[in-house]
């Protein structure tokens, strides 16, 4: 029972992007983990009866369904994850040497003018400390080629 309960403590704690993506075999159960949800963190105690009703409600469902969405959502998080990270990383690179370009358009195609002139905004906006999201559109951009 304490397994469930753990299960059910992992979905509740899913931001709500996520609890939308994992489908229920039982309505109660959803309807019950949006009531936990719903509850301030404060209230310990409603909190803790709640998710005892939850595993009580776990019982009545297929633990290992629920188990492998909340594996690939996982799965899914950390690939996202590493993307934001490369696209970061190859941004902090442009900056530092626009020449690198050539090399990110080898690796994910993508219009070499719009990032050329992207990096240049970007490179002398920081240069003068007047950066108006001339960075942030060019972190988009490499995102934007990274994920397709």
């Amino acid at each position: 029972m304490l397994a469930l309960q753990a299960l059910g403590q992992e979905l509740a704690a899913l931001s709500d992007k996520q609890f939308q993506e994992i489908e229920f075999a039982e309505d109660k159960l959803l309807d019950a983990l949006k009531i936990y949800r719903s509850i301030p963190s404060k209230k310990r105690e409603a909190r803790r009866r709640q998710m005892q009703f939850i595993g009580k409600l776990m019982r009545s469902v297929e633990p290992e369904s629920v188990r492998k969405q909340l594996n690939a959502l996982k799965r899914t998080d950390d690939a996202d994850k590493r993307k934001h990270h490369q696209a970061e990383q190859w941004r902090e690179r442009l900056l530092v040497d626009p020449k690198q370009a050539s090399g990110f358009i080898n690796q994910f195609p993508t219009d070499s003018q719009q990032l050329n002139q992207m990096v240049r905004a970007a490179k002398k906006a920081k240069e003068l400390g007047e950066d108006k999201g001339e960075a942030r559109s060019l972190y988009r951009l490499l995102y934007k080629a990274i994920a397709h």
